[in-house]
């Protein structure tokens, strides 16, 4: 479950609820939404506490379901309403969004790298100027050159051949290429990372993937003073808002990472803490001792029996992993697919808002809240059957192809064997494609990037009580190998 708050175009505060389901690929999909109107309402932790409760008891009378991890906001009553929901509800994670901690990141960047604003500036006066002018994009490369020396007429005679100047000034100008080649190291995991945390089929897995990422791009900058602040801010954020062992675990349960990217230290990370640690992960949210979890995960990381890679490596869906296994292995599969199939960010109520907007308009302004969120509601719903019957025929469509030129390695079932027992197992056949979980992506990112509030980073004693949540913290550095 996500929810986050929003002012309509009637300046009335809105918060929304949304409840997400993974469906056979992976993907994310929308099941249920709801808002309501808390404009005057003394918006603390007490009261998201409140809400969120109640909105939990309304899933599981309603909807006959539980839900098992809420996703919210950062700031400082949406933190606090994490903390006091852990302790009444330890077996539901509560974690922020991931997507707002990356661009979180990308403000420290922004603060932290001497740079970055002079260089972004001046990389604005390029890109405005091809962007006003009216050379197709395409062409862009191969006319700028003819472009560069000539001049062009403007409005006021005092201002001719201005603009072709400023921008001969920033080309010609090394400091200008040297911030752009120091900056685009510096933000390329953070974009990477972005990109992975807003897509519909993101799990925690990877974003504790991301994160590393990120850590290893800022240890490896040239400038060591830079490097040496942003690790620090970056740590700061991981021990305030990551609890470790829920990530490091998720990583070790995703196929494609397990074990490889964390440091073998035998004094502090290796693969027995890890094993505790998804043991006691096991006895938190299902309220019940593991029998056999440890013995599946050794088997698990030395790719034994059913984790054999000739049988494993033609399942590219972490979901289709390990159903295939949660036969021989339940407990271990039961943790992974809990873990996995976490929403880890805030994009579907993103999602709603902006089908909120779409309706709510300024014309439009006397429609009540009920109306609008049940028509968002019944909108999202039919683009998601939309997306879904177009999936559908597309399939249809490929199989039957398939079956005419003869070529079946589309077929979305094959047959796995292990030791002498024949078992079907459906492939992912989603692409990674959702139906509204693609965010327009970077939402005025720059626009809003400098003006964000860094209020979300919690005092010496907040960060104390986040940590002891678990009891369990490595830093960065300690459980990650840079490469």
């Amino acid at each position: 479950m996500t929810f986050d708050g929003y002012k309509n175009v009637s300046r009335d505060k809105v918060l929304g609820f949304l409840v997400t389901v993974r469906n056979e690929n992976g993907t994310e999909n929308f099941t249920l939404g709801s808002a309501i109107d808390i404009t005057g309402m003394n918006y603390d932790g007490e009261y998201v506490m409140r809400e969120t409760l109640q909105k939990l008891t309304e899933v599981k009378k309603d909807y006959k379901a539980d839900v098992r991890f809420v996703t919210c906001d950062s700031d400082g009553a949406h933190r606090k309403a994490r903390r006091l929901l852990s302790q009444k509800l330890p077996h539901i994670i509560f974690l922020p969004c991931s997507a707002h901690q990356i661009n979180l990141v990308i403000q420290d960047v922004a603060k932290f790298v001497p740079r970055f604003k002079e260089t972004l500036r001046q990389n604005d006066c390029i890109t405005t100027w091809f962007r006003k002018s009216s050379l197709s994009q395409g062409k862009l490369e191969a006319v700028q050159l003819e472009y560069y020396s000539k001049m062009y007429g403007v409005k006021y005679s005092a201002n001719l051949g201005l603009v072709p100047f400023n921008l001969k000034v920033i080309l010609d100008d090394d400091e200008f290429w040297l911030g752009a080649k120091e900056i685009a190291a510096v933000l390329r995991p953070l974009v990477s990372a972005q990109a992975k945390a807003e897509s519909g089929n993101c799990t925690i897995a990877d974003i504790g993937s991301a994160i590393r990422d990120i850590y290893c791009g800022f240890s490896l900058l040239k400038d060591r003073d830079v490097s040496w602040t942003l690790v620090s801010q970056l740590e700061k954020r991981w021990k305030s808002f990551y609890p470790t062992d829920v990530f490091a675990v998720a990583m070790f349960l995703d196929p494609k990472l397990k074990l490889d990217m964390f440091r073998r230290d035998p004094k502090k990370v290796h693969s027995g803490v890890i094993y505790t640690w998804a043991s006691d992960l096991y006895r938190q949210f299902f309220q019940k001792d593991p029998t056999s979890l440890l013995t599946s995960a050794i088997r698990y990381t030395a790719n034994q029996g059913v984790f054999d890679l000739k049988y494993t490596s033609q399942l590219s869906n972490p979901f289709d992993y390990w159903t295939y296994a949660e036969a021989e292995h339940s407990e271990l599969a039961q943790l992974a697919k809990f873990l996995l199939s976490a929403c880890p960010h805030a994009a579907s109520v993103e999602r709603f808002w902006k089908k909120m907007n779409d309706v709510h308009t300024a014309s439009r302004n006397r429609l009540g809240l009920n109306l609008v969120s049940g028509m968002c509601t019944l909108k999202m719903k039919f683009c998601r059957e939309d997306e879904e019957l177009s999936r559908k025929r597309k399939r249809e469509k490929d199989e039957k192809k398939a079956k005419m030129t003869g070529n079946v390695s589309d077929e979305p079932v094959v047959v796995v064997t292990v030791d002498e027992e024949t078992i079907p197992v459906k492939l992912d056949q989603g692409g990674g494609e959702t139906d509204l979980m693609e965010l327009e992506s970077q939402m005025a990112i720059l626009d809003d990037l400098f003006g964000q509030d860094d209020n979300d980073m919690p005092s010496s004693e907040e960060l104390e009580d986040d940590v002891s949540l678990t009891g369990k913290f490595f830093t960065l550095a300690d459980l990650f190998v840079v490469k």
